[in-house]
């Protein structure tokens, strides 16, 4: 068993900037027992299938593409396999399942006991670093990494210490993102994140290991058609990560959606807010007091991707990519102009045009081309109904149609498969 964390020598253990959080989430996350064994071997003899695909992921929350990825596998009779290392995924959505319980000492046995081959783990952020984790416990890994976002363009360096001081992120750990993203640019087998236009092209400029851009949609299954506008008011929908007026606001002040809520109920719309995962139940206080005053917004708990999407398009007309970017907002430029949110393909399997800021410069470009929705900038949010009510339906609900059959898991799990098999 590995013992001891510092036997695995982690490249970026050894880097003064980073070398002390890495140790430390080294140290406090490092519980191994022999009681772990049998259930760590009895997810490897499920993995040595040939046929399996075998997913590593941090966490169930957010980013539903391995769930979307094993929807498609399974039902191609290919068996998919996952590893989570904390909170793991609702039943029945892999053949096996191992939670590492957040322990890296259980990730890192595990991935020992692999043997060599192709595994796809999807980590971003602060956990950016766990393919080196695990290419040090078994060089015979290649490893295609999923990353979300990418950290590096995401925190401009001229503000990173605004990302400290309002407690988003310790300093060592912008520092391990950063050299953690460029590391594996150049020593995973290959890594995949999403679609975000040519200005990702720079991003990712010094990369010499292949890669895969994808569009983050749901199977094709899960889509419901559009539905024509039921009378009555407008319902709207938001879907995802929402944030409280107090949390790092000059980080998270576009994810406190509620001004944006308010001025749409004052139009005589009807809101819903599907919560996503990352937002503490103090997050929400000023949400759910809202919702007991104002019989026209509707604060609804996370529900599961597939149950999103069918609520959605039994209750909503339009999906909301639509936010106020406060003037002192210090998220980076370049990932606002690159993002590619998961929730836009719900929408869209869910039968709704979307609408959207058109300060996300490659999502609000993707609406107009695909005619599925709307660009409408902070300005116009008092005049959304006015909008809604004179935009042209029947040509929004073809194109939504078209846009669900050019949209799928299937393409992407192909594109995937085809990654894995140039490095078997």
């Amino acid at each position: 068993m590995l013992r001891d964390p510092e036997a695995l020598g982690l490249p970026l253990a050894k880097v003064p900037s980073c070398a002390p959080i890495v140790r430390d989430l080294l140290r406090s996350r490092w519980q191994l027992d022999a009681g772990d064994i049998p259930a760590i071997d009895a997810f490897s003899h499920a993995a040595a299938d040939p046929r399996a695909v075998v997913f590593v992921a941090v966490h169930h929350g957010n980013f539903p593409s391995l769930e979307y990825l094993a929807t498609v596998l399974r039902a191609q009779g290919r068996p998919a396999v996952a590893v989570y290392l904390q909170g793991g995924p609702p039943s029945g959505t892999f053949d096996a399942v191992y939670d590492c319980g957040g322990s890296l000492a259980r990730l890192a046995e595990l991935a020992r006991r692999l043997g060599e081959r192709a595994v796809w783990l999807q980590a971003h952020g602060r956990w950016s670093f766990l393919s080196q984790l695990m290419m040090s416990a078994n060089p015979g890994l290649r490893v295609v990494q999923e990353l979300w976002d990418w950290m590096d363009v995401f925190i401009d360096p001229e503000h990173a210490d605004v990302f400290v001081v309002e407690g988003v992120f310790a300093a060592g750990e912008i520092a391990l993102m950063r050299l953690a993203e460029r590391w594996i640019r150049g020593h995973v087998a290959a890594f995949v994140h999403k679609h975000g236009g040519p200005l990702l092209d720079a991003v990712v400029a010094d990369r010499c290991v292949p890669e895969l851009r994808i569009f983050p949609a749901p199977p094709a299954a899960w889509m419901h058609p559009p539905r024509a506008h039921h009378d009555g008011p407008w319902r709207l929908v938001h879907a995802g990560q929402i944030k409280g007026s107090t949390s790092a606001p000059r980080v998270f002040g576009d994810l406190n959606v509620l001004p944006v809520v308010r001025d749409l109920v004052e139009q005589g719309m009807r809101v819903t807010a599907l919560v996503g995962a990352g937002a503490g139940p103090g997050e929400l206080e000023e949400y759910a007091a809202y919702a007991r005053v104002a019989d026209a917004f509707t604060l609804v708990p996370r529900l599961a991707p597939r149950e999103l999407m069918a609520a959605m398009a039994e209750q909503q007309d339009v999906g909301l990519l639509l936010y106020r970017f406060p003037p002192d907002h210090v998220v980076g430029r370049r990932h606002l102009q690159t993002a590619l949110a998961s929730k836009m393909f719900a929408y869209l399997a869910a039968g709704l045009p979307v609408v959207v800021s058109p300060e996300l410069t490659f999502m609000a470009s993707l609406i107009e081309r695909l005619g599925v929705g709307l660009v409408v900038s902070a300005h116009d949010i008092p005049r959304l109904s006015a909008i809604l009510d004179a935009a042209d339906w029947s040509r929004l609900r073809a194109n939504v149609a078209r846009a669900q059959r050019m949209f799928t898991a299937e393409r992407t799990c192909a594109d995937g498969l085809a990654l894995l098999e140039t490095i078997q």
